[in-house]
């Protein structure tokens, strides 16, 4: 089953194209992510799998392997069970998908390098879900002293390691979409057929990818549909933030001004993340409709921005990010 099922899904996976690869993965972790034999995976070299190296010791791009084990359609491999695991709140009831939730937020960025460079600065993202009804309490930065920059969407700090800390307070929204220009484009979005993918950080915002390839990473996707709502005249931006229960995955989507004067989200990637667990909301895959879910964790950010930066020296450098959201006793006025 695992073997046909990679099989078929390289017939159809997109490969990273090799100015963007990252040869990063050997054999044994290879089989490992795919749940396959040694067997199995040379004949996917045979039939076409990329990778570089000597044969018997390849090397493969781990953004290949994960999307060919994610729609391989096994259902065993590991990005799969972890897909299922991590998303299956897309099963919930539409009235816990609305309901108020409260969430200790965490966010670290840290210096990667084993001594930090001159000059070290650390910037986060803030959790921003006072535009759709949440609140933010009980915020704390840490180191709280040294020389701070604030934007109100982020924050900065002289620091080669920053950590920010929170409450939050979310809640859904289900809407209708009422402008017809609106409801077309969304349609036209979900008749697409798109497949999520893992792109590399140079590629999650390649619009291109979409109408050649017919792939979409939540960046890609929310770019394009608010570009389609912008041409026609509808105010869209970009939104980018964090889904409780996805930690690793830094999410995106659009915010339109419907005729009715109410800025609404359109999610147009959790239609595709539904493709990949078995019963989900129904909602979440209707394209006439409006539905922000009570997971959504925004930022004042829009795509083509990061959560996490560290500098050394007034360069880019490498940093390790850590993001924990974890469940919190709600306040009592948000119990209703």
């Amino acid at each position: 089953m695992t073997a046909a099922g990679l099989s078929r899904g390289l017939d159809t996976l997109f490969a990273i194209p090799p100015e963007h690869r990252l040869d990063d993965v050997d054999r044994a972790a290879a089989r490992q992510l795919l749940g396959c034999d040694d067997h199995t995976l040379s004949t996917l070299l045979d039939r076409g799998l990329p990778a570089s190296g000597d044969a018997g010791a390849e090397r493969f791009d781990s953004h290949d392997l994960f999307n060919l084990a994610l729609h391989s359609g096994s259902g065993t491999t590991v990005p799969e069970q972890a897909f299922a695991y991590s998303l299956r709140w897309m099963r919930s009831s539409t009235g816990d998908l609305l309901a108020p939730r409260a969430s200790r937020f965490a966010l670290r960025v840290a210096c990667a390098a084993g001594t930090c460079g001159p000059a070290p600065t650390s910037t986060l993202a803030l959790p921003r879900p006072e535009g759709c009804g949440g609140a933010v309490h009980d915020l704390t930065v840490e180191p709280a002293d040294g020389t701070a920059v604030a934007s109100g969407d982020t924050v900065t700090r002289t620091a080669s390691e920053l950590a920010v800390t929170a409450t939050v307070h979310t809640r859904g929204e289900l809407a209708e979409l009422r402008s017809p220009e609106l409801r077309a484009i969304a349609a036209e979005f979900a008749a697409m057929d798109l497949r999520w993918v893992k792109l590399p950080a140079a590629l999650r915002d390649d619009v291109d990818l979409l109408t050649t390839y017919g792939v979409a990473s939540c960046d890609s996707a929310s770019r394009y549909l608010a570009q389609l709502c912008v041409r026609a005249g509808i105010p869209a931006v970009t939104r980018i933030g964090w889904v409780v229960g996805m930690l690793d995955l830094v999410h995106a989507w659009v915010e339109v001004e419907d005729s009715d004067g109410a800025t609404k989200v359109i999610d147009p990637v959790f239609a595709l993340f539904s493709a990949a667990v078995r019963d989900t909301n129904p909602l979440l895959r209707d394209p006439a409709v409006a539905l922000r879910t009570n997971r959504l964790i925004p930022t004042g950010l829009s795509t083509g921005r990061v959560v996490a930066e560290h500098r050394c020296a007034g360069e880019p450098a490498a940093a390790r990010v850590s993001t924990k959201i974890l469940p919190a006793p709600p306040r009592p006025e948000e119990r209703s």
